[in-house]
Formats: structure tokens, sequence, C-alpha cells
């Protein structure tokens, strides 16, 4: 049977090495699994720990602008109302806001304008 706890410090040392040869996540620090703002579950069955598992209380938005070739009216809802919808979110207890697009044009705005980190594809804000 798996059963699941939250992550206690005798776990740290199994998770830094699980780090480390994971080529996924080389350079990620335990750290991150404690961040605040974030819970960490380690699942488990009779012969140890099988995973560990972070969670994040995260904003998905998904965009919709009326009419895509109005770019300037676009960018402005987005450099007038970004901004407050991620003081919200905070204030809400949000810890990042994330999207997806396949819009390169955004992709590139949101990153560079709004401090976006692109990851596998997703677009990923953390709120500090």
């Amino acid at each position: 049977m798996v059963t699941d706890r939250f992550l206690e410090q005798r776990d740290e040392e199994l998770l830094e090495l699980s780090l480390a040869k994971d080529e996924n996540h080389q350079g990620t620090d335990v750290e991150f699994f404690k961040q605040p703002g974030t819970l960490c579950k380690v699942y488990e069955d009779e012969i140890g720990p099988i995973c560990f598992v972070r969670g994040t209380k995260a904003l998905r938005l998904d965009i919709q602008y009326v009419s895509n070739s109005d770019r300037k009216r676009n960018m402005k809802a987005m450099l007038e109302g970004f901004d407050k919808l991620a003081a919200k979110a905070k204030e809400n207890g949000f810890t990042e806001i994330v999207f997806n697009t396949s819009n390169d044009l955004l992709r590139a705005f949101c990153i560079r304008r709004f401090g976006f980190e692109e990851s596998q594809g997703e677009l990923r804000k953390f709120l500090a």
C-alpha cells in the first residue's frame, strides 16, 4: 500500500541524492521543495520512499484576445492589468502564475516585461 506524509528533515538526504542523479533535476536544490508557500509530500510503501511531490498554489491563466491583430490594445491591457492581477493573486495566497501559449510574440513579451520563465513549454512567474 502506498501512503503519503509531509517531508521531514530525515528525508532531505535521500531527496538530495535523488535530485543529483536525476538528469531532469540536476541543479535543483532541496530548498526548492521547502520554499515558503509550498508543501512537499513523500509517497512511500513498505520498502520506503518512492517519490517527493512539491505543491504550490498556482494561478493558471488562459488569455483570449478579442482580436489578435490589435496588438497595441492587447499590449496596453497587459501592461496596465498584469501587475494588478499578480498583486491580487499574491494577496490571496498564490505563489505563482502559470500559462501556456503558442504565440511567440506573447511568450517573448511576458518573459521580457513580466519576468516569466519558460519551462518545458510552460510560462511560470513566481510571486515573491
